[in-house]
This record gives structure tokens, C-alpha cells and sequence, in this order.
């Protein structure tokens, strides 16, 4: 969705991997690829991949999910705000602090920022065949967008894909840069429009051109209700204007922040850090220190002025203002520092086996994201166990790692027996314009 954790949509890039590393998931050495078509483009093998980003993107999925739990799946963001005080403790403080410290935007950013790269690999693959990534890009964004609006229709109002389809037709205007300039592009746009907005003349002389309910406070009660409730169609027509509500407050400069993440995960690509990391481990071991240290103390800046207003301490208008880029630059840092922890952590053969458990996530991971709104929903919903509004915030902890579970488990089943997710194999059937090849063969069924 946005950046209140909500995320999305670089989850699809699962085939965008390209293979560099000298194991496969299975930890044995790569079978005869087949020989390439080079007259066509087509979805990536399972020998090309780079399980490395896998376990990234997995963990990164399990992070969307609890930052999309914690306020809106549990409709905590909707409820009054006397009745959610009055069922907070400290243990809830303590855990939304927590959340704000460690979770909150960062999985987003490793997200956006895998959909860049996989664009540039995408791109990589099409020169290399000498066709324009273009078309191919147009009829995924394409497909990606009908699926999120689907997701929202039938689902939850909180879907990022149409979203990320929008501002993915801003990278084709950036795939002959290269470099330091992609990167340096994609800093100045996650950056700079963003800042330039909330300053407060120009951010009040923009909110005449941002939608909003007439009553914003009735308008939450409303969703609310509807959330508990069971009147499909409602509930249908309240989730699309809060998903308008939401995504029109910031879209002046939403959709340019999600270029900029982008570019700076294509430059990731095009510079093949994860591909090759074997050979680049001195880079994430600096990544490594230098993320965590810097993330955690840009990352602390929200959690802190949150925990600093509940105290009544205001904080000066343009101290907040200086603090807002220096924060979004920390959540960034952070998670690359996660990402750079992920890639030590697999170059250990214990650590590699126990974390590629999570990998086959990272393969279906529009599955596994599209999957986590029908667990939740059913879990809050009125449709569903009616949870929502009846717990306490740090029970989303327990609830979200066994709905994560499930997933894993389920992913699991479903590899050892398709290429593709159920969805991904939707999404691909659609970009390419025919049926994808699905079911594995029986032989690599049982080797799975």
C-alpha cells in the first residue's frame, strides 16, 4: 500500500532471479540448463535463480504481513480511539515500539527495491536477446494492475500492485541509465519530492487537491463496522474509498518515492551485488555494519516522536521537517543492513539449510502476499472468526507467524509439485498472452 508498512508489489519479482550462485535451492550442483530461446522472452528458469533473494524476499513477505496486521487487518486503525487506548497496556507499547523500530517500512523497502532489480534484469535478458524490455514490461504492469484492482474488489483495500503498476511505467524512462547516476536518481526521488511536500505551505496548498471524506471520524466508524459485519457489498464499496482515502492523501508524490525505490534496486541489478555475492562479501559485511548502525538510529526517529507526543512533548515544526528525509534514508539503510545479514548468514552451510526452508515463499511470493489478505481477513473479518477490535496489539505476533506457517508449509507443497505459484502462474499467463507450462515433471516431483 504505502509507506505506513503497507506493502507490496516487489514481491512479484520472483522471476527475477538470475542464477550466479554455485548452488541451487536443492544445496546440489545445477543440472544442463536448457538452451535458451533467443528469439523469445520468457519467465525464468528455476535453475537461473539466486536463492539468496528468495530468503530476503520470504522475510521481507512475513514483515508486510504483521506491518499490515498491527493497524488495519485487525482494524485497530478504525476503531475508536478511547475504546483502542482503554485495551492498550504496556506490553502493546512496548511491541508497537518495537514494530516502529525494526518492521515498520522496511520490508517495504526491500520490496520496492527487489522490483527494481527485477526489472533490470528483465531488461538485462532482453538486450542480451536484443529485444526492447518495453512490451513485456507494459503487459506485466498491465496484468499486475488487474490483479490488485481485483484484490481490492474481492478482498482488502489495502493492495499496493495497482499501485506499483502506475509508477512502474516510470522506470522505462530511466532503463538506458546506468551506474551511480540510477542510484544517485533513485535517492534524489525517494528523497526530495517527498520533503518538498510536507512543507507546510506547500503541503496545506496540496491539500485542496487530495480526496477525503466529509467526515473523516464517521467515515472510520463506518469502516469499522463494516469490517465486523457481513454485508459483502458494503464492505466491498467502504474498501475502495478508503484504498482512494488512503493512496490520495500522498499520491502527489507517492508514485515518484516508489520510482525512486525502484532505482535503486535496478542499480542493485545492473551492479549484480546479490548475484554475485560470493565475490562481493567484504561489501556486505560493511553494508551489514554500516546499516544497522545508521538504519537503527534514522528508523528510531518515528517510533521516538510517537512515543514523545503520547507524552505531550511537542516537537518544533522544522525539526520534524529535517527529520523526515534523515528517517526515510534510515529505513532504507536498515534494510539493506537486513538484506546484507541475509547474504553473510547463507554463505554458512548450517544457516544456508536452515534459512532455505523459507525460500520456496520467495518464490510464489504473489501467492504468498495475495494469501496473507484471505488468512487475515478471515481471521479479523465478520466473514470470518470476527477478531478484530477483541484482542490485544501484541497478539498480532502469534497470529501472524502461524498464519506465515501455513504459508511456508503450503509453499512447500505446491513447488515440490508446479513451477510457478498458483498466482504467478496467473500472472504470467496473462503477461504472456498464452498458458504457462505448470506441473513439473514426475521426476522432478519426486527429487522435490
Amino acid at each position: 500500500m504505502v509507506p505506513a508498512g503497507m506493502v507490496p508489489a516487489a514481491l512479484l519479482v520472483a522471476d527475477a532471479n538470475v542464477y550466479a550462485a554455485p548452488m541451487t535451492e536443492t544445496g546440489q550442483g545445477d543440472p544442463e540448463p536448457a538452451k535458451p530461446n533467443t528469439t523469445e522472452l520468457a519467465p525464468i528458469a528455476a535453475v537461473e535463480r539466486v536463492v539468496v533473494l528468495d530468503v530476503v524476499r520470504a522475510f521481507a513477505l512475513y514483515g508486510v504481513l504483521l506491518a499490515n496486521t498491527v493497524p488495519w487487518f485487525s482494524a485497530i486503525a478504525f476503531m475508536p480511539r478511547e475504546v483502542a487506548l482503554a485495551q492498550t497496556d504496556t506490553v502493546d507499547k512496548v511491541f508497537l515500539f518495537l514494530l516502529g523500530l525494526f518492521v515498520d517500512g522496511k520490508a517495504m523497502a526491500l520490496l520496492t527495491m527487489l522490483f527494481g532489480l527485477g526489472f533490470s534484469v528483465q531488461l538485462e535478458r532482453a538486450e542480451a536477446r536484443g529485444h526492447s524490455v518495453v512490451p513485456l514490461h507494459v503487459r506485466r504492469l498491465a496484468a499486475m494492475a488487474l490483479i490488485g484492482v481485483s484484490h481490492v474488489l474481492l478482498l482488502w483495500w489495502g493492495d499496493v500492485l495497482w499501485g506499483y503498476a502506475i509508477a512502474g511505467f516510470g522506470l522505462l524512462l530511466f532503463r538506458r541509465v546506468r551506474g551511480w547516476k540510477l542510484l544517485a536518481w533513485g535517492l534524489f526521488l525517494t528523497v526530495v519530492p517527498a520533503f518538498v511536500c510536507s512543507i507546510p505551505p506547500i503541503f496545506k496548498a496540496l491539500r485542496a487537491y487530495t480526496p477525503a471524506p466529509p467526515d473523516f471520524m464517521a467515515f472510520r466508524a463506518d469502516v469499522y463496522a463494516a469490517i465486523l459485519g457481513h454485508d459483502r457489498r458494503l464492505l466491498t464499496v467502504l474498501h475502495v474509498k478508503q484504498a482512494i482515502y488512503h493512496v490520495g492523501f500522498i499520491w502527489i508524490w507517492y508514485f515518484v518515492w516508489l520510482v525512486g525505490r525502484f532505482l535503486v534496486g535496478a542499480w542493485a541489478g545492473t551492479t549484480r551485488i546479490f548475484q554475485e555475492a560470493e565475490a562481493r562479501l567484504p561489501f556486505f559485511r560493511k553494508l551489514l555494519g554500516w546499516g544497522l548502525g545508521l538504519g537503527l538510529l534514522g528508523s528510531a526517529i518515528h517510533p521516538v516522536r510517537m512515543l514523545l507526543h503520547r507524552r505531550g512533548v511537542v516537537i518544533p515544526e522544522l525539526v520534524g521537517l529535517a527529520l523526515g528525509p534523515v528517517a526515510e534514508l534510515g529505513v532504507m539503510l536498515l534494510a539493506a543492513g537486513y538484506a546484507a545479514a541475509v547474504v553473510l548468514l547463507m554463505q554458512r552451510p548450517a544457516w544456508r539449510r536452515a534459512l532455505s526452508l523459507f525460500a520456496p515463499v520467495g518464490r510464489m511470493p504473489l501467492s504468498t502476499y495475495l494469501g496473507q489478505s484471505l488468512l487475515s481477513t478471515f481471521v479479523f473479518y465478520g466473514w470470518g472468526l470476527g477478531l478484530a477490535g477483541r484482542i490485544h496489539v501484541w497478539w498480532t505476533l502469534p497470529i501472524t507467524l502461524g498464519i506465515f506457517t501455513l504459508q511456508v508449509i503450503f509453499a512447500h507443497a505446491w513447488l515440490a509439485r508446479f513451477r510457478f505459484g498458483p498466482m504467478e502462474w496467473v500472472w504470467r499467463t496473462m503477461t504472456y498472452g498464452r498458458l504457462q507450462p505448470n506441473r513439473l515433471p514426475a521426476r522432478q516431483e519426486e527429487l522435490a
